[in-house]
């Protein structure tokens, strides 16, 4: 887009090259984003630094409110997702509790029952004692279940996970952002399993989407999350709540995930191809119960594939899963979900234990449930180990 190609006339780009030019601009000097690793930036003058810190001016600061870098992923995000702007922030979970604390101070939010388990607790438990109350809907599927959830005059957003974790729920987003709107209400969408090569929420009726970045976009190595939006929103969003409470990324965190972005639609395509086969096989295992990885709701809203996160119910409980995960040779027994590692995990004990037996059961999440990540090995060594390990129980 620069130097030789500097006549170039930018047009809508396709998301391959979005991954890798996404964000830039004719002025750009580096071919690679530049690491800008610094706190405060020279304003120049009193009156400039006035008018940067009222707002009147677009310009950097200070790092915790806006950073070079941290801004050419935020831009590069937006160009994927086909958003007006982002805002980058330390993790998900703090790009959740923000847009949460932002959209619904002493209010109320209505949220799926299938959520990722420390995103449960945190509506559940943690920001109640801020004055944020959530109904949890207990078939997401079901519009009308999401309808009767809402408070008139109370409630302030709707708030989805699509696909969901670990039971890979696919949500239809059009019917929910449908139900939000005719009260007047946002949607926020937290797409972290889809990533925009698969789903771009904001296209279908989504009013804000939520990434963690420590997921498929930066392949494990770093910390990241990220919210996308309208410009305004983003803008209010980052001179108030943001600018001072510090749920900051940091530019070497940022530098790294622009640089695994250039690569994610083929990552994405071999985490894809690989649950596929795995799902496949493990469908007629006569071990397994029953395997979380829908195919007939992926051909009407996620076309392109589900990603490479799945689940399966063994026959059996705890005891018998841990047994399957002990024996299991390739993956690594790790929280994290989309590295180029297979990881594996017993959500029910871990990254769900903190939900009630009941809140568990509601959303599907028995003892016999094994959550299984698959990287960008090979799937037939994938296979032959599973098998193997599936075959002490």
């Amino acid at each position: 887009m620069h130097g030789a190609q500097s006549q170039l006339t930018l047009t809508p780009l396709r998301q391959k090259t979005l991954e890798i030019h996404g964000g830039e601009s004719f002025t750009d000097n580096h071919i690679r984003p530049g690491l800008h690793r610094v706190v405060a930036v020279p304003l120049g003058s009193p009156e400039r630094a006035r008018r940067i810190f009222e707002g009147r001016e677009v310009g950097h600061a200070y790092t915790r409110i806006s950073n070079e870098t941290v801004g050419m992923f935020e831009r590069r995000v937006a160009a994927l997702e086909g958003a007006e702007a982002g805002l980058a922030t330390a993790s998900g979970m703090a790009a959740i509790d923000l847009i949460t604390r932002y959209l619904a101070p002493q209010g109320h939010v209505v949220a799926s029952n299938q959520l990722y388990g420390g995103v449960y607790y945190l509506l559940r438990e943690l920001l109640p004692r801020f004055g944020i109350n959530t109904r949890f809907v207990e078939d997401p599927h079901n519009p009308e279940d999401w309808e009767k959830a809402i408070i008139p005059g109370k409630t302030r957003f709707l708030y989805l996970e699509t696909p969901s974790n670990p039971l890979i729920g696919v949500f239809d987003v059009s019917a929910i952002a449908e139900v939000a709107h005719r009260h007047e209400l946002p949607l926020v969408v937290d797409s972290t399993l889809a990533t925009p090569i698969l789903l771009q929420p904001l296209s279908i009726g989504a009013d804000i989407v939520i990434h963690s970045a420590s997921k498929y976009m930066g392949n494990g190595e770093v910390i990241g999350g990220i919210i996308l939006a309208k410009s305004e929103l983003i803008n209010d969003l980052r001179s108030d709540l943001f600018r001072d409470t510090g749920a900051c990324i940091s530019p070497d965190n940022a530098a790294i995930i622009c640089s695994h972005l250039e690569s994610l639609s083929s990552r994405m395509q071999e985490h894809c191809d690989g649950a596929t086969k795995i799902a496949d096989f493990l469908s007629t295992h006569p071990k397994v119960a029953e395997v979380f990885y829908p195919r007939d709701l992926v051909k009407k809203h996620m076309p392109n594939g589900v990603g490479g996160l799945m689940a399966f119910k063994i026959h059996g409980g705890r005891k018998e899963a841990y047994t399957v995960i002990r024996h299991l040779r390739i993956p690594w027994l790790a929280a994290n979900i989309g590295e180029t590692r297979s990881l594996v995990i017993h959500p029910a004990t871990t990254t769900h234990g903190k939900m009630t037996p009941k809140e568990k059961a509601a959303a599907g999440i028995t003892e016999g449930v094994i959550r299984y990540s698959v990287g960008r090995e090979d799937p037939d060594d994938l296979l032959e180990d599973l098998d193997q390990a599936l075959a002490h129980i």
